[in-house]
């Protein structure tokens, strides 16, 4: 079965269920219905310059060209992690959250397309690009919530910390309750998906491969590895930036750079 090819004309047309949402923010007087627009004219944007640079990226599929293109998007997560996490764009952040996030996509990637797949060309572009953006997306979720839960519950709990520490405690040893909370708040969500997956929900990659008339167990296959992919990610990535991060946002008497927050 072909997959139903839609027109220009036709995606324009479902743009019109937005009234629903926009009614609703207006009459409850939320305020976001300019975030709606600019949210959707961004979300359409992004997405149509994404199309046409994917159909000459995997038309080329150059492995130095994608690896580019895979910086790019850890890049863009990076900051993006930074400003949810609610902390200062700081050197002391920027590096570190970069070197954990592709470190921990890298040896995702390597895992699965390289040893699981086995793809006939390293990085192969139809491949590697959307399963990178699918790991990367929910890792950028992760680093949100992990980072955000380390380093305010840690401002919030200074006495605690200060105590583990006068008590003859290591640094480790003294952040060690912190970087476990931390880790549950990053999982829980991730954890929470794949407990109810195909009973609650049937995901995105799942979906696109039936519609585009792929085989449901093919789908399914994929579905799984995608999901081992995107846990282990998280918490690989989660795990290193926090890890990373310590040695540069304290000081040489093991207390914080409180610089990191914002006002």
């Amino acid at each position: 079965m072909e997959i139903i090819q839609l027109s220009w004309l036709q995606l324009a047309f479902g743009f019109i269920i937005l009234i629903i949402p926009a009614a609703i923010f207006w009459w409850y007087n939320t305020g976001l219905n300019r975030k709606m627009v600019i949210a959707t004219i961004r979300m359409t944007l992004q997405l149509l310059f994404v199309g046409y640079y994917l159909e000459y990226l995997f038309e080329y599929d150059n492995t130095w060209l994608n690896l580019a293109w895979i910086m790019v998007m850890v890049v863009v997560a990076d900051f993006a992690t930074i400003d949810r996490s609610d902390l200062k764009t700081t050197r002391s952040l920027v590096i570190p959250i970069f070197w954990a996030t592709f470190l921990g996509i890298v040896l995702i990637n390597l895992f699965f397309l390289e040893l699981v797949i086995q793809l006939p060309n390293f990085l192969e572009a139809q491949y590697a690009i959307p399963i990178t953006g699918m790991v990367l997306g929910n890792c950028l979720r992760s680093n949100v919530i992990g980072i955000n839960e380390f380093y305010y519950n840690l401002k919030e709990n200074n006495e605690r910390y200060l105590f583990y520490l006068a008590s003859g405690a290591t640094r480790s040893e003294a952040l060690y309750p912190f970087f476990q909370r931390a880790l549950q708040k990053s999982a829980n969500p991730t954890l929470a998906g794949m407990a109810t997956i195909g009973l609650v929900s049937l995901p995105g990659m799942m979906t696109g491969q039936i519609l585009s008339g792929s085989s449901p167990m093919t789908a399914i296959q994929y579905q799984i590895m995608i999901m081992l992919a995107i846990f282990s990610g998280t918490i690989l990535s989660v795990f290193l930036a926090i890890l990373f991060c310590n040695r540069a946002v304290f000081f040489d008497n093991d207390m914080l750079d409180e610089s990191i927050f914002k006002e």
